[in-house]
Formats: C-alpha cells, structure tokens, sequence
C-alpha cells in the first residue's frame, strides 16, 4: 500500500488546483486522473475569466493558484469587459489556446516535488478506509470527477457512455462505480446536464459579413503576466436569423432535451440553441461569438449554439447563420448528463459533515464553469492537507471572497441547477473586487502557507495605487458594506451543534424541518438563508439553542 496525505481523483480544473493547494501546504499528495490529457483540460469553452468568475480568478491568485498563471501563459485575446463601468462590475475574460494551457498546467505541476500524478482509472475506493484501487492510502480523499460520474454524451438518437468527446473524436470512459459508492455512503446523488457546440473549420468561414472584436491592447493580466505570451488573435459576432429557428422548430420533435431522451436538468443561464428558440420566441436572432480554439488552431468555437441535436439537423441551421453557409464541421455538438452530489452534505470547508476525510470540489457538487470548478478545487485541496496534516483551515466566507459566495450558496441553498457564478450573486461585491483580491486574501495565504510572503508582497505592491483609488471611490458603498458585514459576523458566531434537532420545534413548517435538517446549517448566518425561513423561525432556533 502507497501511503500519502491526501489523494485527488480527477485532473481536471478542480482536481489540478486541488492537488497543487495541497502541495503548497506541504502535504504529501497523490493526483490520479486517466489520462495526460485530462491535465488542464478546457472541455468547452477554451476562455478564462467574465463577470464573477474573474474575482475568483483573482482571489485564487491571492493564494497562487495555478489557474490565473497558466491563463497568463496561454492567452491569446484580452478584453476588460464592462470597462466603462465602475471596478466592481469590470471583468477580465480571455480566450485560451487549448494546447499551450495543457502545457503550462503540466509545467507547473511538475514544480511540486511532493506531488505524483498517475494515470490510472479508479476502478474502486474504500471510502471509510480512504483506500484507491486496493494500492493507494490516505488520510484525506478530494473528488473532482467532473462530468464522468454515470457521464452519458447525447448527439440526436445516439447515447454513449462517456465523460468527455476527445480531440481526435473518440470518447472518454465515464466513471460507473463512485455514485453507487457515495450513494451507499448516504450522499444524495442528482442528475444534471450541459452541452457543448459543435466546431468548426475556420478556412470554411466568411469572416468578411462578420463583425471584427479585437482584444485589448495593452491588457489587464489574471496574475503577474508572461512576457514571452505575444499572442494576438481576434474574434468575430454573427447570429442566428429567423431561418435557423424555423429549422429548429420544425425539428424540435427530435431535440433530445424535448421529446424525453434527456432528463438531467441544464443550466438556465447558458442554455442550448433550442433552449433560446422555444424559451424566447419574441428573439429574432441570437448572438454567435466565434472564437479561435488556439492560436494556431485550425478550428473555431462557436460560443451560444451548444446543441444536443443529432448531426443532420446541425447540418441544416448551422448553415443558415451568416457566415457559416459553407461551414465544415470538424466535431458535432452535444449534450452530456452526469451525476452530482448535493453539496448541502458539506460544509464551509468542502469537507462532508458525515464523513469528514472525504472533501469534493468542482461539477460534482452542482456547479458549472472552469473557474467555479478550480475555485473549489483550491479550498478543498487546502483544506484536506489541513485535515491530513493537522494544519489550520481555510475558511472563507460571503463577506471575504466571492469564492466564498460560492461554496456558501451551493452548501447552504443547495442547487436545481448547474451553478454559475455572477458578481449579482455577493451581497458584498463593491467589496470584493479582482483589484483588491490580493490585499484581501494574500496575508491569508501566507499565514496558511499558499503563497510565499515575497510574492505576496510583489503582487500588493503592484496593486496598491489602484486599490486606494477605487476604494475611495466607493467608500460610502464600503462603510454601509462594512456595517453590514459585521452583523453578519455577529450571527456567525452563533454556532448551531451539528446534532441540533429541528423536528417538534413550534412555529416551524414540516418542509422547512426538513431542509434544516438536509443542510444543517452551521450558524445563524447560514440558517437564515435557507428559503422560506422567517425571523420567528430564527428566534425560535436561538431560543432552542440558548436553552
């Protein structure tokens, strides 16, 4: 048996920063994932960053995460989005060269002398011993196994069992023993969905009836930048024409995600191009941002028409958007259903409240998108080598990060969805800002040992007159913020024992016991988010617990 401190299953987003979080704090840790490829891997969308998801890009570059670095490395399209609005709303997205992120992902990976990565299938895992495959032990378990949990990629009438389409068009084995093991270990299993489009030869584009968007220039970086990245692409916008919906609702009997096929519930925030037809037929057209898959690369991602459609229909409306009217096709789209834990079994730190070696991170806890996914990933993996190494824990909240408006909504509230992160999300968010993550965040780092003092120091530094700056021009939002922020705090501190019984208290619906007692919030602060709670409901609870 191999002994480590803490074991990762997964390579993806969550998996990598998880890992890498971990060997930053000093724990001897085990990646293990299927194949090279799956290091770093953008599945969908090859960008970085937009609203809400750049301030955790920022705040995961706090704690020197591997995510903004590698963007830095493989950036090839830079725009500050909302740059005519204040600091808070701004957001830097970038396009990404698939090719060259893997390659930074496994260079800095490799700079962790006490992190292995092995490229091994997890046949088996012993959850109560913390045991791999019958030859791996730890002390702390971290699953980030994406969307190959019962995975099942959807293209028309054709299903495959499969956690990801590959490059070179062949299919990823999706994972078919962990949610009868987490499901026998008491977790609630859910069943969610997401698509992808499909991609397209970009010699077979009429760019000339698009419209051009160029990147920024000189642009914003997520972390300290690349001065060899000299990368300078350009993206297009066209849209979808009221053809296109014609063929799309004369077909929509053989949509997948209308006639029954699929059932997982999708994300409502980033829907197909069916989902946009039927859901808002008052829209005669939809936008088509088409973007280069790397700099060099010869296809292009079409981001706004994922489709679960099969490939003759594709075919036809693909072909009616101004521009694609001789589109080659290099990869069809699809839709792929997996399964997700309900993330109301963790707690603050992604550790399972019932099984507490056990911590999870990225789309198996209900959420969707890169950054969301590796946001999760570095508190989970510094928070299983605090477990495994008896070292303090990284704990972040709704008033420090928007890291932690992540993980307290979807622990608290649960998900019925795919979660996507928005800066509308933080009650806070003039407050946490991308400019002042490091300022916010870093003397945590260094304190838990993430990042190293000199590189904290560099990166205040060089932040430290736009931050004065644009605190000064929100400081009446900051004061009330600030106000606010410290009754916040006060309930807190108002622990709930974790084996507090709702069932019999007066004044308390039979549906709200019941979601206090599937979440089992914390604290006060957390209790009073759960919906439909009410301020008796609350007194009720404290008076229990002072009692």
């Amino acid at each position: 048996m191999q002994n480590y401190d803490v074991i990762v299953i997964g390579g993806g987003h969550a998996g990598t920063e998880s890992a890498s979080a971990a060997a930053r704090r000093g724990a001897k840790t085990l990646l293990l994932t299927m194949a090279e490829s799956d290091l770093g891997a953008l599945s969908c969308n090859p960008s970085i960053g937009g609203p809400g998801k750049s301030q955790m890009v920022a705040e995961m570059d706090a704690f020197a995460g591997v995510m903004p670095r590698a963007a830095d490395r493989a950036g090839i399209h830079w725009r500050t989005l909302n740059a005519t609005h204040g600091a808070a709303t701004q957001a830097l997205r970038a396009q990404i060269d698939r090719d060259l992120y893997h390659n930074a992902i496994v260079d800095i990976l490799s700079e962790y002398k006490n992190l292995d990565v092995v490229f091994e299938p997890v046949e088996n895992i012993d959850l109560e011993n913390a045991t791999v495959n019958n030859k791996y032990h730890a002390r702390a378990i971290v699953l980030t196994t994406g969307t190959f949990l019962n995975g099942t990629v959807t293209r028309g009438t054709e299903k495959i069992l499969s956690g990801r389409l590959m490059d070179d068009g062949t299919y990823q084995d999706a994972d078919k023993n962990i949610s009868c093991i987490l499901q026998n270990a008491g977790f609630r299993v859910l069943r969610l969905k997401t698509g992808t489009p499909a991609r397209i030869k970009r010699d077979s584009i009429d760019f000339s009836v698009c419209e051009i968007q160029p990147g920024d220039t000189p642009h914003d970086w997520f972390s300290d930048g690349d001065e060899n990245n000299k990368y300078d692409s350009v993206c297009y916008i066209t849209h979808t024409t009221e053809t296109t919906h014609n063929v799309i609702r004369e077909n929509i009997k053989n949509a997948p995600m209308y006639n029954g096929d699929i059932r997982g519930t999708g994300p409502r925030y980033c829907p197909s191009l069916e989902d946009k037809v039927m859901r808002f037929p008052e829209h005669a057209s939809h936008h088509v941002f088409l973007e280069p898959e790397g700099y060099n690369s010869p296809l292009i991602y079409p981001n706004g028409i994922s489709t679960s459609f099969g490939a003759d229909i594709q075919d036809k409306w693909i072909r009616t958007i101004p521009g694609l009217e001789n589109a080659e096709i290099a990869r069809y789209g699809y839709a792929i259903e997996y399964d997700a834990i309900d993330a109301r079994a963790l707690n603050d730190k992604l550790q399972s409240k019932d099984h507490p070696h056990l911590f999870f991170a990225g789309q198996i806890n209900g959420t969707s998108g890169y950054e969301e996914a590796a946001a999760q990933g570095l508190v989970a993996g510094a928070n299983a080598a605090a477990y495994a190494c008896d070292l303090p824990y990284l704990e972040l909240d709704r008033t420090n990060a928007m890291i932690g408006v992540l993980i307290d909504d979807i622990t608290t509230l649960g998900v019925d969805e795919p979660y996507r992160m928005f800066t509308s999300r933080a009650e806070y968010r003039l407050s946490l800002r991308a400019d002042n993550a490091i300022a916010r965040l870093g003397k945590i780092g260094v304190e838990l040992g993430l990042i190293d003092a000199g590189s904290y120091e560099r990166k205040l530094a060089n932040k430290s007159a736009q931050i004065a700056e644009n605190d000064k021009f929100y400081a009446g939002y900051i004061a009330r913020n600030e106000r606010e922020i410290a009754a916040y705090k006060r309930d807190a501190e108002l622990k709930i024992p974790s084996d507090f019984v709702y069932t019999g208290l007066p004044g308390l619906t039979n549906e709200l016991i019941e979601k206090l007692t599937a979440t089992r919030p914390e604290n006060i602060a957390d209790l009073s988010r759960i919906p439909g709670m009410t301020p008796a409901g609350i007194m009720v609870v404290l008076r229990k617990i002072k009692n």
